[in-house]
């Protein structure tokens, strides 16, 4: 009896009069063209995508008798074809892969519904179109792109060549011969030849049969080739400094080829078109009359360190569209986080490196200003030569050559301008310190937005990028919906014109990624032409303040949001380095007004003792002369001390002690304005900062909600204009405001995120700073506050 049901609901299905709600269950039969290491992968995901569809509607079931496997050859696909086609208890039947697909448009009169997944050329391959659909009952495909011709160019953009082999399954080629004419008249185009080279299950028969003069390889795909065969091959196209170029992608720029220009979600895609091939035939709609043009995206991938190993340069343009693997030699160092930026950027950055030099020659005029409260001790040794008759006339006081061994010390006791200038430069030089400070920060908020910025930047890149290939993808399905008369010449035009904005956009966004870059590597003291690698920065960050468990529900009311800022304000204030800077100019600008009202009265009282030693006296004079006969002067002594103690204090300054101490006292003054000012401008400057924060916080999630949207939005449009329901127009707004709804994402994530480093600047707190206790201490003080606000914990 069941099988009856399903035989009655396939022959309805064929008819095309079968009301969805009297399917009560569909058997699907599958061709596949032969073993594969990736047909398990593809099984899967065709099933997963049709049920996915078809849930709720109708009851899909996919018999193991009716899951066929050939073997890579035209009759074997046929035979199952057909096999599957009488079989009564298959509703459905769809071919997976090229020679099947051959094979399906091929049968004529089909008795049950038919869906050919990979149809490469239908007029060079002679199959049915008609109106953009086969136009045969039960028959529809999916028309891939004709992208050889483009490939082949972006190819020989990529690396010049004169002859190129066409690595292509035996198989296949078999199968489908006129691929080779295909290819032919592609490269003839170009200027180049091509010559097809069959590759069986060996990766060294297909590198034996390359010819000697070729220099460059297409690389079909090798359905019959097992992956460690591939990964020979490829090695050995590497070994002879080959270029190759994927025309499948998946993996194989990965596992070392130069290039590929397929969509990586190729297989994810085609799958999706063929479930709602399945969806539509079920729900009722003729085979015949579905739309067989399908939208590939494309984007070049080139592998670098292939190209370094062949010794191959692409040009700057591919790069800068390219999705590029291995862009530099790897190094070894891991991506640069946000800490990790800003640590480097605090110990190595220039300027911080200049100023800390400041600092230590600071240091010394401190040292300089106590050496006048220190003991001075002195010594001199004094060699004088007079003329012979001066000293013989000077009885022996001053001998014509003498030497004289001195030696003093001098003490000062008391000196208060000299004690004032002491404790005013240590006060300086605790300013000096604490501009260094303040500078570290600048240096953290600096380096912690460049590196925002620059991942800002390499994302917008990447938009842009996704947003060309879109538009690619959109010029081929126009090409597509031209070929089968679904499109005029203008169509395609347009989608050209949009290509090149696209371009000069992408141009333009890659310009402000290497802007952006420089910028950062100036701040860290690194090269500035060698690009960075950075990690990028999520709201949960654990060197965030958004990132710790514990900040959790202190700003979601406006009572608690406002505890929180004046507790912020609090905290930055007690902690603003700006403020101790002043303070020291504050306690230097007391001392000397201090000093200059003692200078009235308060004198300077020194100390000083000295020794003097005569060490030799030679000729005239050297010897006291007598006056009178037998009356000589006594002789110099050879040694003596002195001993003294003063005190001064000036009586009369010319007003210059007035003037000094009105001015002190003015500086003073100004210095406490100054403090309250800025005491001010700190905290308009956190209170700001939390404002942004709690404005542009919640636009993240609401620009990523829209780009989403967009995005859902764009697929639709997209969906509609190739099967032609909607005009061009409609793809054109629809991708654009994917576009900036996209930009706006990024651009609300980031600009959170340099909101928050502002205010966390402000605050002068930056949490990649604290270690683990004091960022514990901090909450607990924040908890205690609310404690004192009688503010309750926020239940869940």
């Amino acid at each position: 009896m069941k099988r009856f049901a399903r035989t009655l609901v396939g022959s309805l299905l064929a008819a095309g009069v079968l009301a969805p709600a009297a399917a009560a269950e569909v058997a699907i039969g599958v061709v596949i063209d032969g073993p594969w290491a990736r047909n398990q992968d593809i099984r899967a995901l065709s099933r997963g995508e049709i049920l996915a569809l078809t849930e709720g509607e109708f009851e899909v079931r996919f018999p193991e008798s009716g899951d066929l496997v050939g073997d890579w050859t035209l009759a074997t696909a046929r035979a199952n074809l057909e096999r599957l086609l009488a079989d009564p208890a298959i509703d459905l039947v769809i071919a997976w892969g090229p020679i099947g697909s051959q094979a399906a448009c091929c049968l004529g009169e089909l008795p049950k519904p038919l869906i050919a997944s990979a149809v490469f050329e239908p007029e060079l391959q002679g199959l049915p179109l008609a109106d953009g659909a086969s136009g045969v009952p039960n028959l529809t495909y999916v028309a891939l792109p004709d992208t050889l011709a483009s490939q082949l160019a972006t190819f020989r953009r990529l690396v010049p060549f004169r002859k190129v082999a066409v690595l292509v399954s035996a198989a296949m080629l078999e199968a489908i011969p006129d691929l080779g004419t295909r290819t032919r008249e592609s490269t003839r185009e170009l200027g180049v030849e091509a010559v097809y080279v069959p590759a069986g299950s060996s990766a060294d028969g297909a590198l034996a049969a390359l010819p000697a003069d070729a220099d460059a390889v297409f690389v079909w795909p090798q359905f019959q080739m097992p992956v460690d065969e591939l990964q020979r091959l490829i090695d050995g196209l590497i070994a002879r400094r080959l270029p190759s170029f994927s025309a499948v992608g998946g993996g194989d720029v990965e596992r070392g080829m130069l290039a590929s220009l397929s969509a990586e979600d190729f297989f994810p895609r085609l799958a999706r078109r063929v479930a709602l091939n399945v969806q539509r035939i079920l729900l009722g709609e003729p085979a015949a009359g579905i739309p067989v043009a399908f939208e590939m995206r494309s984007r070049l991938r080139v592998n670098m360190a292939t190209a370094r190993a062949i010794d191959v340069s692409p040009r700057w343009e591919q790069l800068l569209e390219a999705e590029v693997l291995h862009p530099e030699i790897e190094s070894g160092a891991p991506p640069l986080t946000l800490a990790g930026a800003v640590a480097e950027a605090v110990a190595a950055n220039l300027d911080l490196v200049v100023r800390r030099r400041e600092v230590a020659a600071g240091a010394q005029d401190v040292a300089r200003s106590r050496s006048a409260l220190l003991p001075r001790l002195e010594s001199a040794l004094e060699g004088a030569t007079i003329d012979e008759e001066r000293a013989a006339a000077s009885f022996g006081s001053r001998p014509e050559r003498s030497l004289v061994a001195s030696a003093s010390l001098s003490q000062l006791l008391f000196s208060d301008p000299a004690l004032a200038d002491l404790e005013i430069r240590r006060e300086l030089q605790r300013a000096r310190e604490l501009e260094l400070e303040t500078l570290k920060l600048d240096v953290a908020l600096a380096a912690a937005t460049a590196l925002l910025d620059l991942l800002r930047a390499e994302t917008l890149v990447r938009i842009q990028r996704d947003n060309l290939e879109v538009t690619r993808s959109n010029l081929e399905l126009a090409r597509i919906r031209r070929t089968v008369g679904a499109a005029n010449p203008a169509e395609v035009y347009r989608w050209e014109s949009e290509i090149a904005g696209d371009r000069k956009a992408l141009i333009d966004a890659s310009s402000r990624r290497r802007v952006a870059g420089i910028a950062l590597a100036r701040l860290l003291h690194r090269d500035l032409a060698a690009p960075l690698a950075v990690e990028d920065v999520g709201l949960d960050d654990p060197g965030l303040l958004t990132g710790n468990p514990r900040f959790e529900g202190h700003t979601e009311t406006p009572r608690r949001y406002e505890a929180f800022s004046e507790f912020f304000v609090r905290e930055g204030l007690a902690a603003a380095p700006e403020l101790a800077r002043i303070d020291a100019a504050v306690a230097a600008a007391e001392r000397r007004a201090l000093a200059a009202r003692r200078a009235y009265w308060a004198p300077t009282v020194g100390l000083r003792a000295s020794f003097e030693s005569v060490l030799s006296r030679e000729g005239a004079g050297s010897s006291p002369a007598a006056l009178f006969p037998g009356l000589a002067l006594p002789g110099q002594p050879s040694s003596g001390w002195s001993l003294g103690l003063a005190a001064t204090l000036p009586l009369f300054t010319g007003g210059a002690r007035a003037a000094e101490r009105t001015q002190a006292d003015e500086e003073l003054e100004r210095l406490r304005e100054l403090r309250a000012a800025t005491e001010e401008r700190i905290e308009q400057r956190i209170r700001i900062g939390m404002e942004r924060t709690r404005a542009s916080y919640p636009g993240v999630e609401l620009a990523e909600e829209s780009a989403a949207a967009a995005r859902a939005n764009l697929e639709l449009v997209a969906d509609a204009y190739a099967r032609g329901a909607v005009p061009i127009v409609d793809l054109l707004d629809a991708q654009n405001a994917a576009l900036v709804a996209d930009q706006l994402a990024v651009n609300a994530v980031y600009d959170f995120l340099v909101d928050l480093m502002e205010v966390e600047r402000a605050a002068n707190r930056f949490d990649f700073f604290l270690d683990k206790s004091e960022a514990e201490a901090w909450f607990d003080r924040l908890d205690r506050y609310f404690a004192e606000l009688r503010i309750p914990p926020l239940e869940p």
